[in-house]
């Protein structure tokens, strides 16, 4: 069985950091923040293809091509379909050879659709993204600043947030969006007796306890969030646990 991950926060001090995400923690109000900056949605590459190929083409001939591929993919699916229904109706020698060459031939055309219809989908989505409707513009909206993506523990609600920034760099207009994202969360019963209970900080025997309801999250893993303080000396402590779901 994993060890707990411990994130340790001395006494008067109420923020650390762990594999990239910032904890911080808010006595007064009994609120526990998790903060954690994520990639931009496009890579400075990706943006500059995007941008070369929508002047090149248009932004209306990249989303006809996406079509075009889109309704070629489906087709090509169609008809491996068929040749799969009319190859069970016939036994003879030349004939499955001429439905296997078919098979192969539309499963070659399936992947490569589908590579095509992904790349221009790809595009399609950044000119979309990058449309400023302020100003009217293509390709000039952009992410400033990194996604955030940011948990909310209080004594009877648990939050999740992802804040997007982005702008305009022709007319500068701003565009700062909070989302709430879904999350499978419920509590459990914190631990009123502690096998445990000395304090590493200032090593009093007996200080240690659990101060608040255990956060508990579902994903394809179950992680548990649990919040521990030290009567004595104000050393707080969380600690992570991930354990495989037994549904």
């Amino acid at each position: 069985m994993a060890k707990d991950k411990r994130i340790r926060f001395p006494s008067g001090s109420y923020q650390a950091f762990y594999k990239g995400i910032r904890y911080k923690i808010d006595p007064e109000n009994d609120i526990v923040e998790m903060t954690q900056k994520l990639n931009p949605r496009y890579s400075p590459e990706s943006r500059e293809e995007a941008v070369n190929l929508a002047n090149k083409l248009g932004v209306k001939r990249i989303q006809k091509r996406a079509r075009l591929f889109s309704k070629l993919l489906l087709l090509s699916v169609l008809i491996f379909l068929f040749l799969m229904f009319v190859s069970a109706h016939f036994s003879v020698r030349s004939e499955s050879f001429l439905l296997s060459a078919g098979r192969f031939l539309t499963i070659v055309s399936e992947i490569i659709f589908l590579y095509m219809f992904g790349y221009y989908r790809a595009i399609t989505n950044y000119c979309a993204d990058s449309y400023c409707e302020k100003c009217g513009k293509h390709l000039v909206f952009e992410e400033f600043q990194a996604p955030l993506i940011k948990e909310e523990s209080k004594i009877d609600t648990y939050t999740k947030t992802l804040t997007q920034y982005w702008h305009c760099k022709n007319c500068g207009h701003e565009d700062i969006k909070v989302e709430p994202q879904y999350i499978d969360h419920h509590q459990e019963k914190r631990q009123d007796d502690l096998k445990e209970d000395t304090c590493e900080e200032c090593g009093k025997e007996h200080a240690m306890e659990e101060y608040r309801d255990i956060d508990v999250l579902n994903y394809v893993l179950k992680k548990k969030i649990r919040y521990f303080k030290c009567k004595n000396c104000g050393y707080h402590e969380i600690r992570l646990s991930k354990r495989f779901r037994i549904v």
